[in-house]
């Protein structure tokens, strides 16, 4: 990796980055290169400490000794108490060692990359479902008749749940969220505390019909080991069904939407995905770095330490960056430039260390075989956006998303 002299931040003031302001929303790509010209670090107006380059947020976040502080989340707007609150409290992701390696271990057997591939052939098969639909109309909003559904389904079908009941669990799972977000209005935070609360309330029945009648399925496997005495507490089985249906839904169906975005606005590299689909991988790859599907992740630092030369405290929130990190000339040549072919470092989109994203396998696979069905089911696939306009994303939201993806597409005909 190459590496940047710099200055020590600690003798000029740091660039600024209003993360609850709009216009870093409309064009974050260009906010956080101007900061990081001047900076490895930032400050929100507040005062939090931002990390912008690859090499500071690679290293923090394999350093065992930052701890995540996943609950200043929903504190930073003002969700401090209520039934978001308290379910966040029980999140795996809000844990540290030991208790976090606990809790991973009982669910980390279902998210192996050898469990995972066994999975591809039903995700393909998903995916067909999915493309079928989408061919006989000929146009949709890919966000919502593809990338809304594709990963609900998968996630549904590991847990056991009915498929009867997946889109009602698809909306109450986007819904919840969307929670993180840099800015939240009351009426909204009501409707997502209802949301949750309802999704809670149906996990509470089926953990019950588990107790009850055998099941082969993960969430039969949680009530097990709750029910062999000391290891998950009711509520807190409860959180962690939560946090695999959300995190297993809300995150790929941000990445699968920004995927085919960010490939339609390159067509060459579609293309050539289609002329040589072992180039996928790559692809996806590179997606994943060009399109950061999350902002970055929270830590700090358990004694007083000094970051890039600036002095932090013990417990200071810390926010790594990894849609900044991704982006870093130090680490990437020619960042801003979407390159299937490019060789380096792998993003840092899905974490460092203890806490590196559990599903980050079963993610890649979708993602995969999500691109190889749709470049295979269609022969053309046009945005449908009136001149000039490109698709726009969701603002404030740190699970990034896009509104709507509407294209218009031919089907392949089979030779």
């Amino acid at each position: 990796m190459k590496h940047r002299s710099l200055e020590e931040p600690a003798r000029r003031a740091l660039p600024v980055i209003d993360l609850s302001g709009r216009a870093f929303w409309d064009d974050p790509a260009s906010a956080l290169t101007e900061a990081r010209r001047r900076s490895d670090l930032a400050r929100t107006p507040g005062g939090q400490l931002l990390v912008l380059s690859y090499r500071e947020v690679e290293r923090l976040l394999a350093d065992p000794t930052m701890v995540t502080v996943g609950r200043h989340l929903l504190d930073g707007i003002g969700i401090r108490e209520g039934p978001l609150a308290d379910w966040w409290r029980l999140v795996m992701f809000n844990t540290n060692p030991p208790e976090h390696t606990r809790l991973r271990s009982l669910v980390s057997r279902a998210f192996t990359p050898n469990r995972t591939e066994r999975l591809r052939p039903s995700i393909r098969n998903l995916a067909e479902e999915l493309c079928e639909g989408i061919a006989q109309r000929g146009a949709a909003d890919f966000v919502e008749a593809f990338a809304h559904h594709l990963p609900i389904r998968v996630i549904c079908s590991l847990l056991g749940l009915p498929r009867e009941e997946w889109d009602a669990i698809a909306g109450w799972t986007a819904s919840v969220g969307s929670v993180f977000a840099t800015r939240m209005t009351d009426e909204r935070r009501v409707t997502i505390e209802g949301d949750l609360v309802a999704l809670q309330n149906r996990l509470h029945h089926h953990i019950e019909q588990r107790r009850v009648t055998p099941h082969d399925d993960l969430l039969a496997d949680l009530v097990s080991v709750r029910d062999q005495g000391d290891q998950l507490s009711s509520n807190e089985l409860v959180a962690m069904a939560v946090n695999l249906l959300f995190a297993g839904h809300d995150t790929t169906r941000g990445f699968l939407s920004i995927g085919l975005a960010t490939l339609l606005a390159h067509p060459a590299a579609m293309a050539e995905l289609v002329e040589h689909p072992a180039l996928i991988p790559a692809a996806v790859e590179e997606l994943l770095r060009f399109e950061a599907p999350t902002l970055g992740s929270l830590r700090a630092a358990q004694t007083e330490r000094e970051i890039a030369g600036v002095p932090v405290r013990a417990g200071e929130p810390i926010n790594l960056l990894a849609i900044a990190a991704n982006r870093d000339p130090a680490a990437f040549d020619d960042p801003d430039r979407f390159d299937i072919h490019r060789r380096g470092p792998r993003s840092l989109s899905f974490g460092l260390g203890v806490h590196f994203c559990l599903g980050a396998a079963l993610a890649r696979a979708e993602a995969e075989e999500s691109l190889s069905v749709v470049l295979e089911r269609f022969a053309s696939i046009r945005l449908a956006l009136p001149a000039g306009e490109s698709p726009t994303f969701v603002p404030f939201a740190t699970i990034r998303q896009i509104h709507s993806l509407p294209i218009e597409v031919t089907a392949r005909t089979s030779a």
